[in-house]
C-alpha cells in the first residue's frame, strides 16, 4: 500500500512539473524571427524569389551592356541599372534577413534565358536587345512590385515595395527611350 501511494505521488510531481514547465514554455513571447516566418504569406516570399532574380538578372545584364554595348547611351543606363540595382538588391537581403526569408543564389529560368541571349551579341544587335529586355524586365518589375505596394500582407514588404516603385518606374521610362533610339 505505501509502494502505491509513493508511486501514485511520484507520478503527481511529474505531471505537476509537466504542466508548469509547458505554462512557462506558453508564457515566453515567440521569437521575432518565429513570428514572421509563421505570419510570411506565399504571397510575399513569392515577391521575395522574383524581385531577387529579377534583380541579379538587372545586374548582370547591366554588367554586360557596359562591355559589350556599342552605344554611350546604353553604356550609361547599364551602369546606372548596376548602381541602382544593386542598392535595391542589398535593400531586400536585409530585409529578407529580418523576416527570415532565404533568397536565391541563382537567377530564375526566365531570367537566365534572357542573360543567356545577351551573351550571344555585342555592337548593335546587343543594344536592340539589351534595349527590349530593359522595357520588358521593368514593365514586370514594375508589376511586381506594385502588387506586393498594394497588397502584400507584410507593412516592411508593402513599404519595401511603395519606396523602391517609383526609381523602377523611372527605368522603365528610360528603357522605352533607348528602345526608340
Amino acid at each position: 500500500m505505501k509502494a502505491r501511494m509513493l508511486y501514485g505521488l511520484a507520478g503527481a510531481v511529474a505531471l505537476l512539473g509537466a504542466v508548469t514547465t509547458s505554462a512557462a514554455i506558453a508564457e515566453q513571447p515567440m521569437t521575432p524571427s518565429t513570428t514572421t516566418e509563421l505570419m510570411m504569406s506565399n504571397s510575399d516570399k513569392a515577391f521575395f524569389e522574383h524581385a531577387a532574380s529579377a534583380g541579379m538578372y538587372e545586374i548582370q545584364a547591366g554588367k554586360l551592356a557596359q562591355s559589350n554595348a556599342s552605344d554611350p547611351k546604353i553604356k550609361d543606363f547599364a551602369s546606372q541599372m548596376v548602381t541602382d540595382h544593386t542598392k535595391v538588391a542589398d535593400d531586400l537581403k536585409s530585409l529578407a534577413q529580418s523576416k527570415n526569408v532565404v533568397l536565391p543564389t541563382a537567377l530564375s529560368k526566365k531570367d537566365q534565358k534572357m542573360l543567356d541571349a545577351l551573351n550571344g551579341k555585342s555592337g548593335k544587335a546587343f543594344d536592340q536587345l539589351y534595349a527590349k529586355q530593359m522595357v520588358a524586365s521593368h514593365k514586370e518589375a514594375v508589376s511586381l512590385f506594385d502588387n506586393a505596394a498594394k497588397h502584400s500582407k507584410d507593412t516592411d514588404v508593402k513599404a519595401f515595395a511603395s519606396k523602391n516603385l517609383p526609381t523602377l518606374q523611372q527605368h522603365g521610362g528610360m528603357a522605352k527611350d533607348l528602345k526608340k533610339a
